[in-house]
């Protein structure tokens, strides 16, 4: 199992998952490696408004090849597993839906392309995802969390099929019921508080904030569901909103970590005095560093983590700091 967990800033909620897929079953591929070489397709937003995020997952796969083609030790490989060296081809999906299902059409084209690194985004899942099923091509995200998307019952699951999508990180269901519990055990939000949870009006956090919507007026806590779109980033009317609602606090479900570092600061610019919880889409220290909000996470910082410092310190020689919301694509391309 791989161990990830929900976290804030002040504290942290550990939860354990297994790399998600509706099915395990094998599925064919259109195109047979060699002994010698496999060739991988890995994508991200390497440019847009999520490139810190993306450039990292990026860097992060990298540091794997490098680790898998030189021959050295990786948790959970075998010493004795013969390798076949592997090649990455590099595509940027910008975190827009269009362009992941262009880099989809691009992949499954070519005929070198045995598996893909796909998508970092739910949304590009959602667009680009039936095209690399369509093609034969197995596809592992180290980040996508709609939780449809792994769910055979819903029409994303449907459209997916068992066994060609995968995650190796845990769905917005579980963050969600983290995120809630969270709130009301350690911000002592209760029966008669107000929660402003507001979603960027795309696949990602519509899902995941009607989640979290639903579980805390289960608890008796009063929701104020708002909506506004990632490319208006005037939050002017909803930070004057909170704080005539006396909002304890705003739940903020966006992919954008400038996003979140712009509401948070308008919030206070009106007075707002309540606390601020992005979901894990904000997990970008370079971008939302507020001192005292908190920030779920799919997984640990990974400075934090033993087994990982040798990788970490390759990294940081290589690239500089990570932001650890890329550390989790290591893991999907050992799983491919």
């Amino acid at each position: 199992a791989i161990v990830v967990a929900v976290s804030a800033v002040t504290a942290v909620a550990a939860i354990a998952a297994s790399v998600a897929s509706a099915d395990p079953a094998r599925v064919a591929s259109p195109a047979a490696p060699n002994c010698r070489l496999a060739t991988i397709g890995v994508t991200g937003p390497f440019t847009g408004p999520a490139a810190s995020a993306g450039l990292d997952q990026r860097n992060w796969a990298r540091i794997f090849l490098t680790n898998w083609n030189g021959g050295r030790a990786i948790p959970g490989v075998p010493r004795s597993l013969k390798r076949t060296k592997l090649k990455f081809v590099e595509a940027d999906t910008q975190l827009n839906p269009q362009v992941a299902a262009t880099v989809a059409v691009q992949l499954r084209s070519n005929k070198d392309v045995v598996a893909v690194n796909a998508f970092s985004g739910s949304q590009e899942n959602v667009a680009g995802g039936p095209i690399l099923r369509r093609g034969g091509l197995s596809f592992v995200s180290g980040s996508a969390t709609r939780a449809s998307l792994t769910d055979p019952s819903t029409p994303d699951g449907a459209v997916l099929k068992n066994g060609f999508f995968r995650r190796v990180v845990p769905h917005d269901n579980i963050q969600a019921g983290t995120d809630v519990t969270f709130m009301r055990q350690k911000l002592g939000v209760g029966s008669g508080d107000t929660v402003m949870v507001v979603d960027q009006a795309e696949a990602y956090s519509v899902p995941l904030a009607n989640r979290a919507a639903a579980l805390l007026r289960a608890a008796n806590i009063e929701v104020d569901r708002q909506s506004q779109a990632a490319s208006q980033t005037d939050f002017t009317s909803l930070a004057n909103r909170a704080v005539a609602q006396r909002v304890k606090v705003v739940f903020f479900g966006s992919q954008v970590a400038s996003n979140a570092q712009l509401f948070y600061q308008q919030l206070k610019a009106r007075g707002y005095n309540g606390a601020f919880f992005g979901s894990d889409g904000t997990f970008d220290s370079n971008t939302f560093k507020v001192p005292g909000a908190y920030i779920s996470s799919f997984s640990l910082d990974i400075n934090d983590v033993p087994i990982a410092r040798p990788f970490v310190n390759q990294f940081k020689t290589r690239f500089g700091e990570t932001n650890s919301f890329g550390a989790p694509t290591f893991v999907a391309v050992q799983a491919i």
